[in-house]
Protein backbone atom coordinates (compact mmCIF):
# COMPACT_ATOMS: atom_id res chain seq x y z
CA UNK A 1 0.00 0.00 0.00
CA UNK A 2 1.23 3.39 -0.68
CA UNK A 3 2.81 5.21 2.03
CA UNK A 4 3.63 2.10 3.59
CA UNK A 5 7.27 2.90 4.76
CA UNK A 6 9.12 3.41 7.82
CA UNK A 7 10.38 6.34 9.67
CA UNK A 8 13.77 5.06 8.50
CA UNK A 9 12.98 4.94 5.39
CA UNK A 10 10.92 7.96 5.25
CA UNK A 11 13.79 10.40 6.70
CA UNK A 12 16.48 8.58 4.12
CA UNK A 13 14.26 10.29 1.29
CA UNK A 14 14.25 13.13 3.15
CA UNK A 15 17.60 13.77 3.70
CA UNK A 16 17.98 12.76 -0.30
CA UNK A 17 16.09 15.47 -1.48
CA UNK A 18 17.14 18.23 1.25
CA UNK A 19 20.82 17.43 -0.01
CA UNK A 20 19.95 17.94 -3.43
CA UNK A 21 17.42 20.53 -3.51
CA UNK A 22 20.18 22.74 -0.90
CA UNK A 23 23.01 21.88 -4.02
CA UNK A 24 20.63 23.56 -6.60
CA UNK A 25 19.67 25.99 -5.10
CA UNK A 26 22.79 27.70 -4.12
CA UNK A 27 24.51 27.02 -7.58
CA UNK A 28 21.24 28.56 -9.20
CA UNK A 29 20.50 31.35 -6.94
CA UNK A 30 17.52 33.41 -5.79
CA UNK A 31 14.96 33.98 -8.69
CA UNK A 32 13.38 37.22 -8.71
CA UNK A 33 11.19 38.89 -11.51
CA UNK A 34 10.29 42.76 -11.85
CA UNK A 35 6.57 41.86 -12.47
CA UNK A 36 6.22 38.66 -10.59
CA UNK A 37 6.73 38.43 -6.29
CA UNK A 38 8.16 34.67 -7.57
CA UNK A 39 9.20 34.02 -3.78
CA UNK A 40 6.14 34.78 -2.17
CA UNK A 41 4.24 32.67 -4.63
CA UNK A 42 6.59 30.12 -4.11
CA UNK A 43 5.67 29.93 -0.52
CA UNK A 44 1.77 30.27 -0.57
CA UNK A 45 2.30 27.62 -2.78
CA UNK A 46 4.19 25.19 -0.46
CA UNK A 47 1.74 26.19 2.46
CA UNK A 48 -0.87 24.80 0.17
CA UNK A 49 0.32 21.96 -0.93
CA UNK A 50 1.42 21.14 2.74
CA UNK A 51 -0.61 22.96 5.41
CA UNK A 52 -4.61 22.01 3.66
CA UNK A 53 -3.46 18.84 2.78
CA UNK A 54 -3.89 19.67 -0.86
CA UNK A 55 -1.39 17.37 -2.35
CA UNK A 56 -2.46 14.73 -0.53
CA UNK A 57 -6.27 14.72 -1.05
CA UNK A 58 -5.93 14.66 -4.56
CA UNK A 59 -2.50 12.25 -4.99
CA UNK A 60 -5.10 9.68 -3.07
CA UNK A 61 -7.35 9.82 -5.25
CA UNK A 62 -4.94 9.53 -8.49
CA UNK A 63 -3.24 6.34 -7.05
CA UNK A 64 -6.79 4.91 -6.72
CA UNK A 65 -7.15 4.73 -10.06
CA UNK A 66 -3.46 4.41 -11.71
CA UNK A 67 -0.11 3.43 -10.10
CA UNK A 68 2.82 6.23 -10.32
CA UNK A 69 4.78 3.66 -11.29
CA UNK A 70 2.37 3.71 -14.80
CA UNK A 71 2.41 7.78 -14.71
CA UNK A 72 6.36 7.95 -15.30
CA UNK A 73 6.22 5.02 -17.77
CA UNK A 74 3.28 6.76 -19.83
CA UNK A 75 5.72 9.57 -19.89
CA UNK A 76 8.72 8.13 -21.02
CA UNK A 77 8.43 10.11 -24.44
CA UNK A 78 9.08 13.64 -26.05
CA UNK A 79 6.77 16.13 -25.48
CA UNK A 80 5.48 14.39 -21.71
CA UNK A 81 3.88 17.24 -19.62
CA UNK A 82 5.42 15.12 -16.92
CA UNK A 83 8.92 14.96 -16.50
CA UNK A 84 11.84 14.96 -14.55
CA UNK A 85 11.47 18.40 -12.91
CA UNK A 86 7.87 17.46 -12.76
CA UNK A 87 8.59 14.57 -10.77
CA UNK A 88 10.77 16.13 -8.56
CA UNK A 89 8.71 18.97 -7.67
CA UNK A 90 6.31 16.36 -6.75
CA UNK A 91 8.74 15.91 -3.43
CA UNK A 92 10.21 18.86 -3.44
CA UNK A 93 7.27 21.75 -2.90
CA UNK A 94 5.68 19.46 -0.55
CA UNK A 95 8.43 18.91 1.66
CA UNK A 96 9.05 22.35 1.04
CA UNK A 97 5.73 23.47 2.56
CA UNK A 98 6.20 20.96 5.35
CA UNK A 99 9.35 23.12 6.45
CA UNK A 100 7.57 25.53 6.68
CA UNK A 101 5.32 24.53 9.03
CA UNK A 102 7.59 22.59 10.96
CA UNK A 103 10.03 25.99 11.11
CA UNK A 104 6.79 28.18 12.33
CA UNK A 105 5.56 25.44 14.64
CA UNK A 106 9.36 24.82 16.38
CA UNK A 107 9.35 28.63 16.81
CA UNK A 108 5.88 28.10 18.62
CA UNK A 109 7.10 26.54 20.56
CA UNK A 110 10.48 28.06 21.24
CA UNK A 111 8.41 31.31 22.35
CA UNK A 112 6.92 29.37 25.12
CA UNK A 113 3.80 28.52 23.06
CA UNK A 114 1.92 25.26 25.17
CA UNK A 115 -0.07 22.17 23.19
CA UNK A 116 1.73 23.06 19.76
CA UNK A 117 2.55 19.21 17.87
CA UNK A 118 4.88 19.75 15.66
CA UNK A 119 4.22 17.11 12.86
CA UNK A 120 1.00 15.32 13.87
CA UNK A 121 0.53 11.61 13.54
CA UNK A 122 -1.67 12.26 10.53
CA UNK A 123 0.63 14.40 8.68
CA UNK A 124 3.81 12.32 8.84
CA UNK A 125 1.13 9.39 7.76
CA UNK A 126 0.43 12.08 4.83
CA UNK A 127 3.85 12.74 4.34
CA UNK A 128 4.87 9.37 4.33
CA UNK A 129 2.46 8.82 1.56
CA UNK A 130 4.10 11.32 -0.96
CA UNK A 131 7.88 10.06 -0.37
CA UNK A 132 6.30 6.66 -1.41
CA UNK A 133 4.56 8.24 -4.42
CA UNK A 134 7.79 10.26 -5.34
CA UNK A 135 10.07 7.44 -4.72
CA UNK A 136 8.10 5.24 -7.46
CA UNK A 137 7.88 8.63 -10.33
CA UNK A 138 11.80 8.49 -11.52
CA UNK A 139 12.73 5.46 -11.33
CA UNK A 140 10.37 4.08 -13.63
CA UNK A 141 10.84 6.93 -16.13
CA UNK A 142 14.64 7.10 -15.79
CA UNK A 143 16.50 4.65 -18.17
CA UNK A 144 18.95 4.24 -15.40
CA UNK A 145 16.58 3.72 -12.97
CA UNK A 146 17.71 6.34 -10.47
CA UNK A 147 15.26 8.64 -8.07
CA UNK A 148 17.29 11.39 -8.23
CA UNK A 149 20.34 12.57 -10.77
CA UNK A 150 23.41 10.91 -9.72
CA UNK A 151 25.39 10.96 -13.39
CA UNK A 152 24.41 14.54 -14.81
CA UNK A 153 21.96 13.03 -17.35
CA UNK A 154 18.32 12.81 -18.13
CA UNK A 155 17.96 9.98 -20.21
CA UNK A 156 14.02 8.17 -20.38
CA UNK A 157 13.82 7.52 -23.82
CA UNK A 158 14.61 4.18 -25.47
CA UNK A 159 17.16 3.08 -27.91
CA UNK A 160 14.14 2.15 -30.34
CA UNK A 161 12.44 5.73 -29.92
CA UNK A 162 15.74 7.24 -30.55
CA UNK A 163 16.33 5.39 -33.66
CA UNK A 164 13.38 6.31 -35.54
CA UNK A 165 14.18 9.53 -35.15
CA UNK A 166 17.48 10.03 -37.15
CA UNK A 167 15.99 10.14 -40.47
CA UNK A 168 13.86 13.29 -39.39
CA UNK A 169 17.86 14.93 -38.42
CA UNK A 170 18.23 17.79 -41.27
CA UNK A 171 22.13 18.13 -41.27
CA UNK A 172 23.15 21.53 -40.47
CA UNK A 173 27.12 21.57 -42.14
CA UNK A 174 27.98 24.65 -40.89
CA UNK A 175 25.26 26.60 -42.29
CA UNK A 176 25.69 29.70 -40.12
CA UNK A 177 22.09 30.93 -40.94
CA UNK A 178 20.33 28.19 -39.90
CA UNK A 179 21.79 28.38 -36.94
CA UNK A 180 21.42 31.75 -36.18
CA UNK A 181 17.74 31.62 -36.98
CA UNK A 182 17.72 28.28 -34.76
CA UNK A 183 19.02 30.27 -31.69
CA UNK A 184 16.57 33.29 -32.29
CA UNK A 185 13.60 30.94 -32.13
CA UNK A 186 14.40 28.86 -28.90
CA UNK A 187 15.62 32.72 -27.74
CA UNK A 188 11.70 33.76 -28.56
CA UNK A 189 10.37 30.68 -27.19
CA UNK A 190 12.08 30.88 -24.02
CA UNK A 191 11.37 34.33 -23.10
CA UNK A 192 7.40 33.87 -23.93
CA UNK A 193 7.48 30.61 -22.28
CA UNK A 194 8.98 31.99 -18.72
CA UNK A 195 6.47 34.98 -19.04
CA UNK A 196 3.61 33.31 -19.77
CA UNK A 197 4.40 30.95 -17.00
CA UNK A 198 5.17 33.82 -14.07
CA UNK A 199 8.69 33.59 -14.62
CA UNK A 200 9.01 29.57 -13.94
CA UNK A 201 10.42 27.41 -16.40
CA UNK A 202 8.13 24.38 -15.98
CA UNK A 203 6.98 24.84 -20.12
CA UNK A 204 10.09 23.95 -20.43
CA UNK A 205 12.63 21.03 -20.54
CA UNK A 206 15.75 19.43 -21.66
CA UNK A 207 16.94 16.53 -21.14
CA UNK A 208 20.05 14.03 -22.65
CA UNK A 209 22.38 13.02 -23.99
CA UNK A 210 21.40 10.50 -26.19
CA UNK A 211 23.34 8.40 -29.21
CA UNK A 212 22.36 6.97 -32.51
CA UNK A 213 23.81 3.79 -33.48
CA UNK A 214 27.47 3.94 -34.66
CA UNK A 215 27.28 8.13 -33.87
CA UNK A 216 29.36 9.67 -31.06
CA UNK A 217 27.71 12.63 -31.34
CA UNK A 218 25.66 13.55 -28.19
CA UNK A 219 22.34 14.23 -28.93
CA UNK A 220 20.23 16.42 -26.63
CA UNK A 221 16.38 17.62 -26.67
CA UNK A 222 14.66 21.04 -26.08
CA UNK A 223 11.02 21.30 -25.79
CA UNK A 224 8.76 23.72 -25.33
CA UNK A 225 5.32 22.64 -23.69
CA UNK A 226 1.70 24.21 -23.49
CA UNK A 227 2.48 26.87 -26.19
CA UNK A 228 -0.83 28.78 -26.24
CA UNK A 229 -2.91 27.60 -29.30
CA UNK A 230 -6.59 28.55 -27.85
CA UNK A 231 -7.99 25.26 -28.26
CA UNK A 232 -9.28 23.08 -25.29
CA UNK A 233 -7.03 20.43 -24.15
CA UNK A 234 -7.90 16.86 -23.58
CA UNK A 235 -11.44 18.26 -23.60
CA UNK A 236 -10.97 20.53 -20.89
CA UNK A 237 -11.43 24.24 -20.84
CA UNK A 238 -7.66 25.43 -19.63
CA UNK A 239 -8.99 28.97 -19.61
CA UNK A 240 -8.38 29.85 -16.40
CA UNK A 241 -5.36 28.36 -15.95
CA UNK A 242 -4.54 30.83 -18.45
CA UNK A 243 -6.19 34.14 -17.48
CA UNK A 244 -4.78 36.62 -20.24
CA UNK A 245 -5.14 37.65 -23.65
CA UNK A 246 -2.93 36.36 -27.15
CA UNK A 247 -4.71 37.19 -30.45
CA UNK A 248 -1.47 35.62 -32.26
CA UNK A 249 -1.33 31.90 -31.46
CA UNK A 250 1.44 29.02 -32.11
CA UNK A 251 1.14 26.75 -35.04
CA UNK A 252 1.09 24.41 -32.15
CA UNK A 253 1.25 23.48 -28.22
CA UNK A 254 4.22 22.38 -28.19
CA UNK A 255 7.88 22.26 -29.96
CA UNK A 256 10.65 19.80 -29.63
CA UNK A 257 14.25 20.71 -30.99
CA UNK A 258 16.77 17.97 -31.46
CA UNK A 259 20.43 18.59 -31.74
CA UNK A 260 23.21 16.53 -31.75
CA UNK A 261 26.95 18.46 -31.28
CA UNK A 262 30.20 17.99 -31.86
CA UNK A 263 33.21 19.18 -29.82
CA UNK A 264 31.33 19.58 -26.37
CA UNK A 265 33.26 20.31 -23.10
CA UNK A 266 30.43 19.07 -20.78
CA UNK A 267 26.63 18.28 -21.04
CA UNK A 268 25.22 17.55 -17.72
CA UNK A 269 21.85 18.43 -16.95
CA UNK A 270 19.88 18.67 -12.62
CA UNK A 271 16.62 17.19 -11.68
CA UNK A 272 14.76 20.74 -12.78
CA UNK A 273 15.38 19.42 -16.40
CA UNK A 274 17.89 22.02 -16.69
CA UNK A 275 20.98 21.32 -19.18
CA UNK A 276 24.23 23.04 -18.07
CA UNK A 277 26.73 23.04 -21.20
CA UNK A 278 30.72 24.08 -21.77
CA UNK A 279 30.49 26.19 -24.42
CA UNK A 280 27.37 27.55 -23.07
CA UNK A 281 26.45 29.05 -26.76
CA UNK A 282 27.03 25.62 -28.51
CA UNK A 283 24.91 26.95 -31.88
CA UNK A 284 28.48 26.46 -33.92
CA UNK A 285 28.63 23.17 -32.45
CA UNK A 286 25.25 21.84 -33.79
CA UNK A 287 25.81 19.43 -36.15
CA UNK A 288 22.51 18.09 -37.33
CA UNK A 289 18.74 19.48 -35.94
CA UNK A 290 15.19 17.52 -35.66
CA UNK A 291 12.02 19.50 -34.78
CA UNK A 292 8.80 17.38 -33.86
CA UNK A 293 5.36 18.67 -32.54
CA UNK A 294 3.68 15.64 -30.62
CA UNK A 295 -0.42 15.43 -30.85
CA UNK A 296 -2.06 16.03 -27.71
CA UNK A 297 -4.13 12.43 -26.58
CA UNK A 298 -5.50 12.78 -23.82
CA UNK A 299 -2.43 10.84 -21.24
CA UNK A 300 -5.35 8.73 -19.85
CA UNK A 301 -5.74 6.94 -23.03
CA UNK A 302 -1.59 6.56 -23.65
CA UNK A 303 0.15 3.05 -23.01
CA UNK A 304 3.41 2.68 -22.77
CA UNK A 305 5.70 1.63 -24.79
CA UNK A 306 3.02 1.56 -28.04
CA UNK A 307 1.21 4.28 -27.53
CA UNK A 308 2.76 7.59 -25.96
CA UNK A 309 1.30 10.09 -28.74
CA UNK A 310 2.54 10.39 -32.14
CA UNK A 311 5.52 13.07 -33.36
CA UNK A 312 4.74 14.90 -35.95
CA UNK A 313 8.41 15.98 -37.86
CA UNK A 314 8.72 19.82 -38.91
CA UNK A 315 10.53 21.59 -41.27
CA UNK A 316 13.00 24.17 -41.07
CA UNK A 317 10.05 26.83 -41.98
CA UNK A 318 8.52 26.75 -39.13
CA UNK A 319 11.30 28.79 -37.41
CA UNK A 320 10.11 31.95 -38.57
CA UNK A 321 6.51 31.48 -37.48
CA UNK A 322 7.20 30.50 -34.24
CA UNK A 323 9.76 33.04 -33.44
CA UNK A 324 6.43 35.36 -34.52
CA UNK A 325 4.26 34.00 -32.33
CA UNK A 326 6.51 34.65 -29.48
CA UNK A 327 7.61 37.98 -30.13
CA UNK A 328 3.99 38.99 -30.36
CA UNK A 329 2.78 37.12 -27.49
CA UNK A 330 5.08 38.62 -25.64
CA UNK A 331 4.09 41.86 -25.63
CA UNK A 332 0.35 40.85 -25.66
CA UNK A 333 1.40 39.61 -22.47
CA UNK A 334 3.62 42.54 -20.88
CA UNK A 335 0.79 44.46 -21.78
CA UNK A 336 -2.07 42.31 -20.30
CA UNK A 337 0.20 41.29 -17.19
CA UNK A 338 0.82 44.90 -16.13
CA UNK A 339 -2.16 45.96 -15.72
CA UNK A 340 -3.17 43.18 -13.05
CA UNK A 341 -3.05 43.69 -9.85
CA UNK A 342 -0.45 42.28 -6.96
CA UNK A 343 -3.45 39.57 -5.88
CA UNK A 344 -3.73 38.13 -9.11
CA UNK A 345 -0.03 38.19 -10.26
CA UNK A 346 0.53 36.43 -6.53
CA UNK A 347 -2.22 34.03 -7.01
CA UNK A 348 -1.22 33.28 -11.03
CA UNK A 349 1.87 32.15 -9.93
CA UNK A 350 1.15 30.10 -7.11
CA UNK A 351 -1.75 28.17 -9.33
CA UNK A 352 0.86 26.87 -11.34
CA UNK A 353 3.06 25.72 -8.56
CA UNK A 354 -0.16 24.35 -7.04
CA UNK A 355 -2.10 22.54 -9.97
CA UNK A 356 -0.19 21.84 -13.10
CA UNK A 357 1.18 18.90 -12.05
CA UNK A 358 -1.39 17.64 -10.19
CA UNK A 359 -3.80 18.61 -12.52
CA UNK A 360 -2.42 16.49 -15.00
CA UNK A 361 -1.57 13.57 -12.69
CA UNK A 362 -5.58 13.90 -12.18
CA UNK A 363 -5.84 13.67 -15.93
CA UNK A 364 -3.58 10.58 -16.33
CA UNK A 365 -5.84 8.89 -14.22
CA UNK A 366 -8.93 10.27 -16.08
CA UNK A 367 -10.58 11.81 -12.70
CA UNK A 368 -9.85 15.82 -13.95
CA UNK A 369 -13.21 16.67 -13.55
CA UNK A 370 -13.26 15.05 -10.18
CA UNK A 371 -11.59 18.62 -8.93
CA UNK A 372 -12.37 22.50 -9.65
CA UNK A 373 -8.75 23.90 -10.64
CA UNK A 374 -9.76 27.43 -10.58
CA UNK A 375 -10.19 28.29 -7.72
CA UNK A 376 -7.31 30.76 -7.47
CA UNK A 377 -8.59 33.00 -9.99
CA UNK A 378 -11.64 32.95 -7.98
CA UNK A 379 -9.63 34.00 -5.04
CA UNK A 380 -7.85 36.61 -6.67
CA UNK A 381 -11.25 38.34 -7.93
CA UNK A 382 -13.35 38.02 -4.88
CA UNK A 383 -14.87 35.32 -5.58
CA UNK A 384 -16.63 32.10 -3.71
CA UNK A 385 -14.20 29.22 -3.91
CA UNK A 386 -15.77 25.94 -5.28
CA UNK A 387 -13.71 23.35 -3.76
CA UNK A 388 -14.09 22.08 -0.34
CA UNK A 389 -10.36 21.24 -0.23
CA UNK A 390 -9.32 24.77 0.11
CA UNK A 391 -9.43 27.25 3.24
CA UNK A 392 -9.63 31.00 1.97
CA UNK A 393 -9.14 32.61 5.31
CA UNK A 394 -5.51 30.29 5.52
CA UNK A 395 -4.87 31.32 2.07
CA UNK A 396 -4.71 35.44 3.27
CA UNK A 397 -3.21 34.39 5.97
CA UNK A 398 -0.24 33.00 4.22
CA UNK A 399 0.06 35.86 1.88
CA UNK A 400 -0.16 38.17 5.13
CA UNK A 401 2.88 35.74 6.90
CA UNK A 402 5.10 35.86 4.12
CA UNK A 403 4.88 39.58 2.93
CA UNK A 404 6.30 40.20 6.50
CA UNK A 405 10.63 40.76 6.50
CA UNK A 406 12.34 37.46 7.05
CA UNK A 407 13.73 36.75 10.62
CA UNK A 408 15.95 34.14 11.26
CA UNK A 409 16.09 32.16 14.57
CA UNK A 410 19.59 30.78 13.73
CA UNK A 411 22.86 31.40 15.71
CA UNK A 412 23.78 33.83 13.40
CA UNK A 413 27.37 33.52 12.20
CA UNK A 414 29.17 36.25 10.16
CA UNK A 415 28.60 34.34 6.85
CA UNK A 416 24.78 33.89 7.86
CA UNK A 417 24.18 37.28 8.38
CA UNK A 418 25.11 37.96 5.14
CA UNK A 419 23.22 35.66 3.79
CA UNK A 420 19.87 36.61 5.79
CA UNK A 421 21.01 40.18 4.72
CA UNK A 422 20.68 39.30 1.08
CA UNK A 423 17.86 37.31 1.80
CA UNK A 424 16.23 40.09 3.07
CA UNK A 425 15.29 41.54 -0.19
CA UNK A 426 13.39 39.34 -1.32
CA UNK A 427 9.35 39.80 -1.40
CA UNK A 428 8.12 36.65 0.52
CA UNK A 429 11.15 34.96 1.78
CA UNK A 430 10.19 32.13 4.36
CA UNK A 431 13.33 32.34 6.64
CA UNK A 432 13.51 28.25 6.58
CA UNK A 433 15.45 29.09 3.41
CA UNK A 434 18.33 30.42 5.90
CA UNK A 435 18.69 26.43 7.45
CA UNK A 436 20.19 26.03 3.82
CA UNK A 437 23.27 27.99 4.65
CA UNK A 438 24.38 25.68 7.94
CA UNK A 439 27.35 23.91 8.00
CA UNK A 440 27.37 20.09 6.35
CA UNK A 441 28.06 18.60 9.39
CA UNK A 442 24.82 20.12 10.96
CA UNK A 443 23.12 19.17 7.83
CA UNK A 444 23.42 15.76 7.75
CA UNK A 445 22.13 15.41 11.24
CA UNK A 446 19.23 18.07 11.05
CA UNK A 447 18.26 17.85 6.79
CA UNK A 448 17.20 20.95 5.32
CA UNK A 449 13.70 19.69 5.21
CA UNK A 450 13.81 18.44 8.65
CA UNK A 451 13.16 14.69 9.95
CA UNK A 452 10.07 13.15 10.95
CA UNK A 453 9.33 15.44 14.36
CA UNK A 454 7.69 14.26 17.77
Amino acid sequence: MLGDISDQEANELIALISKGVVENILKRGMVESKIFPVSHYIGVACYILYDQSYQYNILKEVASKISPEEIARRSKSLGSYLNQLAFYSTCMLYLHGRAQVIYDNLNKKKAGETNIVVEPETKKKETKFILDFWKRLSPNYLNDETLILKNKKITCLSDDYIEKLKDNMIPINNNKEITKRLKQTIAHLTNYSFLSRAECRMSISEHGPYYFKDNTEPLIFKEFLELHTGDVMFGIDMTGNMPYKITKIAPFSNVIFGMTLKDMKKIEFNDWSTLFADPTDFSSNITSIGIWTRELSHPKDLRYPDNLGELKPLSLNILEELSKFAKSAMKELYIDISKWNSTKKLLFGSNLYINSLLSMCAQYAGIEDNFNWNWAFDYASGKPLKTDLIDKDRIKFYIDKLGKKIKSNLDETQVEKLYITALEKYEGVHPNLTRMFRSRKAQKIDPFYYNLQD
